[in-house]
């Protein structure tokens, strides 16, 4: 391809207000090869993406890189290592409603939270929209800090078991 200069505002990008999705489920019943559009629609599956603080989602996957010293060598070389998949503590908003984070995380133990980005939030789950199961072991609620102005929060902490690649949703 010919060399084309960009424009000066780059590429279009997806705004990630409205656009993120987070269903929280309890146990290990989701597929992460092929999670099924049926379980979320089910009783025991929520959604709880607003009850997230700012900073309350935090889902990275650093990956090391190992150095490859040579002797005599003008160079350090590095390779690509494992991937160490993990979610951040919870923070969420505390809340009595019965779908509210602080409600279904409540229990703590084995949790998968399925994600799904660049899709508006108000847009209902379809077979073929891309998600990520995550399956989780959830610490119990700590009460979160108190600042005199917000709201009264709840942090939890979050241990990764795996992380799944993204995969579309089936029937």
């Amino acid at each position: 391809m010919a060399d084309v200069a960009e424009t000066q505002n780059g590429p279009s990008a997806i705004d990630q207000t409205g656009n993120l999705t987070i269903w929280a489920i309890a146990g290990r019943t989701i597929s992460q090869s092929a999670p099924s559009i049926a379980l979320i629609g089910g009783t025991s599956c929520f959604r709880v993406t607003y009850s997230f603080t700012t900073g309350g989602w935090v889902l990275t996957a650093p990956q090391e890189k190992p150095t490859d010293e040579r002797l005599t060598a003008l160079q350090i070389r590095e390779s690509l290592g494992r991937i160490t998949p993990t979610l951040a503590d919870l923070g969420y908003v505390d809340s009595s409603d019965s779908g509210s984070a602080a409600v279904v995380l409540a229990a703590g133990g084995l949790f998968q939270f399925i994600e799904r980005r660049n899709v508006p939030q108000t847009t209902l789950a379809v077979v073929a929209q891309k998600v990520r199961v995550i399956n989780v072991n959830l610490g119990p609620q700590a009460s979160g800090p108190t600042d005199g102005t917000g709201k009264f929060t709840y942090t939890q902490a979050a241990a990764m078991d795996s992380l799944g690649s993204l995969v579309a949703f089936v029937a």
